[in-house]
């Protein structure tokens, strides 16, 4: 429910100057992605609102026209936050439902704004996706399986003496 997944398909031969301008914008941002696998960067937000820290997973995967980008933005919750909510859930309930939505909105608004920010130094090198490797088969159409002549039309006037 709050993760945000998106994938774009880039242009290019070089997945480093990709990752370079993504690590670039989420740095500004207060975000240090660190190479976690061959193909894959995570960081953690230092900036945390309504107790919730943004967290950025980048994967890049090649394909022979260029590059298969996943970005996914999803929360890291701190503890606090969490007995906080617990607590007024508990002994406040009308105080905790308004923080959880306004928390929810926030989230939302700031997710958003964030995976906007990832792309648009990238918009030049956004490309169609690829087509499927194997085409949907249609099945060949069925010939008549009984010899002979088809029947006359029916109906009143059609054959009538």
């Amino acid at each position: 429910m709050l993760d945000k997944n998106d994938r774009r398909y880039l242009r290019g031969s070089d997945p480093t100057a990709i990752v370079g301008s993504i690590q670039g914008v989420v740095y500004q941002l207060g975000i240090q992605l660190q190479q976690t696998g061959p193909n894959m960067w995570v960081g953690r937000g230092t900036q945390a609102s309504y107790g919730m820290a943004p967290k950025v997973a980048v994967t890049v995967t090649p394909f022979p026209e260029g590059f298969c980008v996943d970005v996914a933005v999803s929360p890291d919750f701190e503890s606090n936050s969490i007995v906080i909510l617990v607590v007024a859930w508990l002994f406040f309930f009308p105080v905790a439902v308004i923080l959880a939505v306004l928390g929810y909105q926030d989230w939302e608004r700031r997710a958003q704004w964030l995976q906007s920010a990832i792309w648009t130094p990238l918009a030049h090198l956004m490309m169609a996706p690829p087509a499927p490797a194997f085409a949907p088969y249609a099945a060949p159409p069925v010939a008549p399986t009984a010899p002979g002549v088809p029947p006359a039309p029916r109906g009143p006037g059609v054959g009538a003496p």
